[in-house]
């Protein structure tokens, strides 16, 4: 029944030759690999150095996970993943800037690139092998990295992260920035490097031509554009050369599906789309019988393993299994209480690439709404008592949750005191 090996790090897994679908779900700081025996076989579209694979319009995946690798192995904050048709994996960390190569078949990265690297978000990989890294949350470029070298080079200077890199068959490089609500392009052949905006303008807004923090992005073999239009719940979809976007998922597209906070997107062989439904703890897809949802459909997150948690990146291999990055963030749960004041909501709003967490604090009629960063120690009050709030809250990692928070609560009733005064 099983034939392939699976890369893993705690334990040998192997791969079911009619298909598996696996992805990483980051929760309690672990990375999780989430198999799922899907029950059609599947073959790869042809002439393409990434996977693509064709899968019955009846293709199901069972739910349930392995764990893959703690954060031991790549760190937390991870960003970016990439297979190629050899089944070489590509997985970057933010936290430890880095990006780690397994070869298929190891459970042990062959290669780690590093240097020159500060909290990278995203990546992909040329026909040629040259690893492309989006290296712009404080170096503002993408840099380009060659078989065996030391160090990258700039081939595009950005002043926002790359949420998402992509390049098509005419060696063209795309980024999406995120926090810029806009889609840029450079072609890797000419020596000018002369940038072009093919979707947004700057400025978010949810008309066809607009963007509001996209996200992930894919570009068919035709050169049409498919972007993850993640705060307008949407996947927009640019044919070549237009600035108008057909929206092919979300509410506002009838007959499609509904979605919250889309982060990912892939094509498989036949042209169907693979969605990162973020906020909705799942992965859906078309096929022509319609959107179902693949995996993750109990509409809850978790640590267990039918559930995801933050999910965002994602990635074919050869025979069929989808390889995804998540991340977790700081901030309470729904529940806790701290001195007196409870978590009542905990709700992610997945702001650009850093993906920040909405949450509010409640102590009889006192109440705090405040964001908690998934990369800085730190807690922005937003409100405070229905008032716009100020103030920033840094604490030390090393500190247990308890202690974070109850030096927390105090410091908001010393802002709500200042209120009054």
């Amino acid at each position: 029944m099983f034939s392939e090996s699976i890369v893993t790090t705690e334990l040998s897994l192997v791969s079911n030759s009619n298909s598996s679908v696996y992805f990483i779900s980051l929760s309690t700081n672990d990375i999780q690999l989430t198999t799922a025996v899907i029950e059609e076989t599947t073959s790869n579209s042809t002439g393409l150095w990434y996977n693509r694979p064709m899968f019955s319009p009846c293709a199901l995946w069972n739910p349930n996970a392995t764990t893959f690798a703690d954060q031991s192995t790549l760190g937390p904050y991870t960003h970016g993943v990439f297979i190629d048709t050899y089944n070489t994996l590509y997985a970057g960390s933010w936290w430890n800037s880095l990006v780690k190569v397994w070869p298929n078949g190891s459970s042990t990265a062959t290669r780690t690139i590093q240097a020159g690297l500060y909290q990278p978000y995203s990546l992909f990989v040329a026909m040629n092998g040259d690893v492309y890294i989006g290296n712009g949350g404080s170096n503002g470029q993408v840099d380009k990295w060659i078989s065996n070298a030391t160090i990258g080079t700039g081939v595009m200077n950005i002043s926002a992260p790359c949420c998402g890199l992509f390049i098509d068959t005419n060696n063209t490089l795309y980024c999406s920035l995120s926090n810029l609500n806009k889609v840029l392009k450079v072609d890797l052949t000419s020596v000018s490097s002369t940038q072009v905006m093919i979707a947004g303008n700057g400025s978010n807004g949810s008309t066809s031509s607009l963007l509001n923090s996209p996200f992930g992005i894919y570009v068919d073999t035709d050169f049409t554009l498919y972007v993850a239009d993640s705060n307008n719940h949407r996947i927009q979809r640019f044919g070549f050369g237009e600035l108008n976007a057909t929206t092919v998922a979300g509410a506002t597209a009838p007959g499609t599906i509904t979605l919250n906070y889309p982060t990912g997107i892939v094509l498989d062989g036949n042209g169907y789309l693979f969605i990162m439904d973020t906020g909705s703890y799942r992965i859906v897809a078309s096929s022509s019988a319609g959107f179902r949802c693949v995996t993750g459909c109990s509409g809850s997150s978790g640590s267990t393993a039918d559930k995801l948690y933050n999910a965002r990146y994602m990635a074919f291999d050869t025979y069929g299994n989808i390889l995804t990055l998540a991340n977790i963030g700081g901030g309470g749960s729904s529940g806790e209480v701290w001195n007196g004041w409870s978590h009542v909501k905990s709700k992610d709003n997945f702001r650009g690439c850093g993906n920040n967490i909405g949450m509010t604090l409640q102590k009889n009629d006192m109440i705090c709404t405040y964001r908690a960063s998934y990369y800085h120690p730190s807690f922005d009050i937003v409100k405070l008592n229905g008032k716009s709030g100020g103030g920033s809250f840094s604490y030390d990692r090393t500190k247990s949750k308890e202690e974070v928070y109850n030096a927390f609560v105090e410091f908001i009733e010393k802002q709500i005191a200042a209120q009054t005064e």
